[in-house]
């Protein structure tokens, strides 16, 4: 092979994606929860730089639907990124996944806001049993109730 001038050894790059859970169990109640538009926010920091690609969110409990979603990340009430777009529940209690267009970068011990506006009209899965203090391999996650 020839020699060349550039580095030829693959770049590391952003490593395999994690999920953090805040939540430890959901549940549904008839009648109980429904996204009607309304925000819904939290405040988190962490205490190692990472990169967040984008929202798990609860879906129909009431069978299969179609959402309206605007997720957005904030810092001191700066817009860093949002995303306006749909997303299909298919019924079952998972989460499903709305990404930004990039990964954010964030920076440790600073607060974000990350909050997600949806529109539906089915009844919802909801998170129960939230941690304030999540550990994710080297990365400590902290929950803060959002004004």
């Amino acid at each position: 092979k020839p020699l060349l001038s550039y580095p030829v050894k693959p770049r590391a790059g952003l490593k395999a994606q994690q999920i953090c859970h805040r939540f430890q169990s959901c549940a549904y109640r008839s009648n109980q929860w429904r996204y009607r538009g309304r925000c819904d926010s939290i405040q988190f920091c962490v205490d190692k730089r990472i990169f967040v690609a984008g929202f798990g969110l609860y879906g129909s409990s009431n069978g299969a639907a179609d959402y309206n979603v605007k997720i957005e990340l904030k810092r001191l009430g700066r817009v860093l990124a949002e995303n306006n777009t749909k997303f299909f529940s298919d019924g079952s209690s998972n989460t499903f996944h709305v990404y930004f267009e990039n990964p954010i970068q964030i920076e440790p011990e600073c607060f974000y806001t990350a909050s997600a506006i949806l529109d539906g009209s089915e009844l919802s899965y909801f998170g129960q049993e939230g941690l304030s203090e999540v550990y994710m391999g080297t990365v400590t996650f902290q929950f803060h109730c959002s004004s």
